[in-house]
């Protein structure tokens, strides 16, 4: 295991392209499964967790190549079995998302468990009580057997809760299924609608996309030529706060903005300012924070909720900028059970002027001055990063160990940084 060393209180400045939507192509290796034909896909992020998935894909028999930097040439047509492997599978939450193409293509799939980070509970419910209404058979008994002997049919399906992971599941499972499939409550993030615009490509026909009512029409055969990933708005979020937490000056290259609006919105609640410039984000320098009170005067807050609104991987990085903000803010985590508790525990170690409510609540007293110490990464990639985030703006040298997970979304995080002004390394 590696650690990063930071030494902290250098502003972040110049010109940065985000990385690629690393949960975008995570849903997009599962759905090669269900395609006549290979596929390229175009600005393909090297972290850990895609390499995972595609060796998932390889060892289910797929084929996969690389035609030049930055793309994969996905072949699913030689796809010959619908195990997926144990110890694959447990170092990614994602390879859950390859449930739905295999009980769509052979009738069956199998997997022990997924991995991940460990956020809580993480509930698998409404992603296989929906595969049960659309006709699948769910055994448990010694990991997850799914069955299909009559083949998926389409029904309406109403999901427990808007689940991303059960929404592409279903979604998947449905683009192939006799009929007409409709999903209520369905999530609606950005590598969601991308997931559903990239099978509309392929010749599928669904509608809805970016709501939280998708209508699936089942199809024979789908094709598709090429795909491009783009931006990841959670990593666009990142570096709006390393700017403005650094005093640095930062413009933000097609960085979507349209995606971007909840997190404007909330980030606004702490005096951030940005400018959109066509489909570029700037964020000028020396930013003053401050938590403004609701219209009410009372205390304001920041909490996650199921997309549109404010996302649950960007609560950590609000929490890093909300302490550097004069004032007082709720920061909430109502999704996961951990996800403060771990956080706090590290950045009051950085002298992290703050209050732990309650398992899911901190309450901010700022302006934190953070200061350089030794801190443990999270076993959440998205804290891990907050963590790195607070370095960068600390006084003094700052080293999180064992920070390997970051790598999991930030492959090129510390030469992305070093780039910007950043004094970091890999140690």
């Amino acid at each position: 295991m590696s650690s990063i060393k930071i030494q902290g209180g250098y502003p972040l400045k110049g010109t940065v392209t985000p990385m690629p939507n690393k949960n975008s192509i995570l849903k997009i290796i599962p759905a090669a499964v269900l395609l006549d034909s290979p596929v390229l896909i175009h600005n393909v992020p090297k972290s850990t967790s895609v390499i995972i998935l595609l060796q998932i894909f390889r060892q289910l028999g797929g084929k996969v190549s690389y035609p030049k930097k930055g793309s994969v040439r996905l072949d699913g047509t030689t796809i010959n079995t619908s195990a997926i492997d144990e110890d694959l599978a447990m170092k990614e939450r994602s390879s859950f998302v390859f449930l739905g193409p295999l009980i769509s293509r052979f009738g069956d799939a199998s997997i022990k468990d997924g991995g991940g980070c460990k956020l809580g509970n993480r509930p698998l419910d409404a992603m296989f009580k929906g595969m049960i209404d659309m006709g699948v058979h769910v055994d448990k008994n010694d990991g997850y057997k799914l069955e299909s002997k009559k083949g998926l049919k389409g029904t309406e399906v109403w999901l427990l809760e808007a689940s991303v992971t059960g929404t592409e599941n279903l979604i998947l499972a449905a683009v192939k299924a006799k009929g007409t499939t409709t999903i209520y409550n369905a999530a609606c993030e950005p590598h969601t609608q991308d997931l559903c615009n990239f099978l509309n490509a392929a010749g599928t026909n669904i509608q809805g996309i970016g709501s939280n009512k998708l209508v699936i029409n089942g199809v024979e055969k789908l094709e598709a030529d090429e795909w491009t990933i783009p931006s990841d708005h959670i990593d666009i979020g990142g570096l709006m706060v390393m700017a403005a937490v650094t005093g640095g000056e930062l413009l933000i290259k097609n960085a979507i903005p349209e995606h971007m609006t909840q997190v404007i919105n909330n980030f606004a609640k702490l005096n951030l300012k940005v400018e959109i410039r066509d489909k570029d984000i700037f964020i000028p320098a020396n930013q003053d924070l401050k938590a403004i009170p609701n219209f009410k005067g009372d205390m304001d807050k920041i909490k996650d909720e199921p997309w549109p609104g404010f996302p649950v991987d960007l609560i950590p990085q609000a929490l890093i900028l909300a302490l550097k903000a004069k004032g007082n803010i709720r920061v909430y985590s109502n999704m996961y059970e951990v996800q403060l508790i771990e956080l706090f525990a590290e950045l009051f170690k950085m002298n992290s002027r703050m209050t732990l409510t309650n398992p899911n609540q901190i309450i901010t007293f700022g302006p934190t001055e953070f200061r350089g110490t030794k801190v443990n990464a999270s076993t959440i990639l998205q804290c891990t990063h907050a963590l790195l985030l607070a370095g960068l703006a600390a006084n003094g040298t700052t080293i999180i160990n064992e920070a390997d997970i970051i790598y999991r979304r930030f492959p090129d995080i510390i030469p992305t940084l070093k780039k910007l002004g950043a004094k970091i390394e890999e140690i």
